[in-house]
């Protein structure tokens, strides 16, 4: 059995080397990503790792490898990941070090924690800088033009499927500004976009709450259900058929109150399927968000809306709830004035807002 290993650019790359190499009869074993070597790799590039064997002995029938020859890869493989770890205690090591002060490691990592980015992300984010670097110089415009990279990949794209979906619920604790988000997206759906727009709202509970959604219906010229049980929704939603897209107003609810939690998923099982955007404000305490976010995921949210932008000049906790749910950040809101003041939440756009000067004119 002849084993070869195999970098290339793409599997086109790979199949080309096997066959001069090894030969039509060879078997494709694994196939990874990597990180690529220097500068490039520094920069997030990557290249493709490609395992490949050719049994050399007369019986060919079998398409996999002797018991032998896995044991050696499995070895092989704890081997590599044995090494990998250690390399990363290494450079945690040094990057915590008190004499490498002047690492540009170091003063980076500091940047992001100021930047209100959790510590455990950040260390990723440097950890990840750092053993890309290899042995290459590294200055501050390769840092910031690494970091500009690197965050924008931790974000997950919008799904297409998000915009086929015809019902978009909101939800999220009081005062977060749902209902004036909603407005928003209405507003742009219908004026901007010339869609036929329905709303709904399932806030009864707020003062105010469904008059401050028929003052929008009004200027929008869109009426609105105002409905109290899932049965009602159900059947709102049947009413509003005609319509291209439906918004579901929900009340605030505190994500320490389960019940209440339980009640509204009741109302959003009645209805589904549909887009959940869960709307934060970034005015609140990067722990609370955490929890927040945590305690909210009994709602099957599939999107995050941060409102207030114009409110707060740290951005982190934006990548600390995104990068850690797994879950895109759809929209973001910097006002009170609709339609304007929502804008759509690309990845590179949200890397550059949370860097932010800090990239622009320097580290210090």
């Amino acid at each position: 059995m002849r084993i070869k290993r195999y970098v290339v650019n793409d599997m086109h790359e790979a199949f080309q080397s096997i066959k001069e190499d090894l030969g039509k009869d060879a078997i494709i074993l694994s196939s990874s990503k990597v990180r690529a070597k220097g500068v490039r790799g520094f920069l997030g590039g990557t290249v493709l790792e490609v395992t490949a064997a050719l049994d050399r002995g007369e019986d060919r029938q079998a398409a996999f490898l002797p018991t032998a020859q896995v044991s050696q890869l499995v070895d092989d493989n704890h081997r590599i990941e044995k090494e990998l770890g250690e390399v990363k205690v290494m450079l945690k090591r040094i990057l915590n070090s008190t004499s490498q002060n002047d690492s540009p490691f170091v003063r980076w990592k500091d940047v992001l924690e100021s930047l209100e980015i959790n510590s455990e992300i950040a260390d990723e984010i440097i950890y990840g800088l750092a053993e890309g670097a290899g042995e290459e110089v590294v200055n501050d415009n390769l840092m910031k033009e690494a970091l500009k990279g690197h965050l924008t990949r931790l974000f997950q794209e919008i799904e297409p499927r998000a915009s086929n979906y015809k019902l978009h619920a909101f939800v999220g604790p009081t005062g977060v500004g749902k209902t004036t988000t909603l407005a928003k997206l209405a507003a742009q759906n219908a004026f901007s976009m010339g869609k036929k727009v329905g709303m709904i709202t399932i806030d009864t509970y707020r003062i105010g709450a469904v008059e401050q959604l028929r003052t929008y219906g009004n200027i929008l010229g869109v009426d609105v259900d105002v409905v109290m049980t899932p049965e009602q929704l159900h059947e709102a939603v049947r009413r509003n058929a005609d319509k291209d897209v439906v918004f579901i107003d929900t009340a605030g609810r505190s994500p320490s109150d389960s019940m209440k939690l339980s009640e509204v998923r009741t109302f959003l099982d009645a209805v589904k399927p549909l887009e959940v955007y869960l709307v934060l404000s970034l005015t609140t305490k990067k722990h609370d968000l955490d929890r927040i976010a945590e305690d909210y995921r009994v709602l099957d949210y599939t999107s995050l809306i941060f409102t207030k932008v114009d409110e707060t000049e740290t951005y982190g906790s934006i990548l600390n709830v995104a990068y850690s749910n797994k879950i895109p950040v759809a929209y973001l809101t910097n006002g009170q004035d609709v339609p304007e003041d929502i804008e759509t939440a690309e990845p590179w756009k949200l890397a550059e807002l949370i860097l932010g000067e800090v990239v622009k004119d320097g580290s210090s």
